[in-house]
């Protein structure tokens, strides 16, 4: 027998192994911690039960979580595009299009505004709504639910 065939039961438990390896620190990254270039951490997401407990598990790190949802219906909303102002200073402390319907942010203590914009479908207009507030030192955290006018399957169907 060559060596190529007596190593190859050697050569596939290898590369099982490290496919599952791969596969494994995939799932643990699905939801990404980002960074701005003005050093706040953020991470958006919330798609399905296992990115939910992921940001619940990371949660703690951040000053702001911000929730999207359709105002008649609650249902989460994806794609809406948030920008976060520093009131003092005027600075754009973070432009981000989320990945789900959650948002953790890292703020410093200040004041913000948030500005958080939507268009349901391609006909539909942009929605924009601008909300303020203010991280406080020695808080935990700032909770905030942002509701957009939204056709989904259950309004289409009153």
């Amino acid at each position: 027998m060559s060596t190529y065939h007596a190593n190859l039961p050697r050569l596939v438990r290898t590369l099982s192994l490290g496919l599952a390896v791969f596969a494994a620190s995939q799932c643990a990254q699905a939801v990404q911690i980002g960074s701005t270039p003005q050093g706040v951490d953020y991470v958006s997401g919330g798609v399905g039960e296992s990115e939910m407990q992921e940001l619940r598990d990371e949660q703690s790190r951040f000053s702001l979580w911000l929730l999207t949802a359709a105002k008649r219906t609650g249902a989460y909303l994806s794609g809406v595009q948030v920008k976060i102002v520093d009131i003092r200073g005027k600075n754009v402390v973070l432009e981000h299009t989320m990945d789900g319907p959650r948002l953790l942010a890292a703020l410093p203590p200040g004041r913000y505004e948030i500005e958080a914009s939507y268009r349901d479908n391609e006909a539909a207009p942009v929605q924009t709504i601008k909300k303020t507030t203010t991280i406080l030192k020695g808080k935990q955290h700032r909770q905030m639910t942002i509701y957009f006018d939204s056709v989904d399957t259950e309004d289409s169907q009153n």
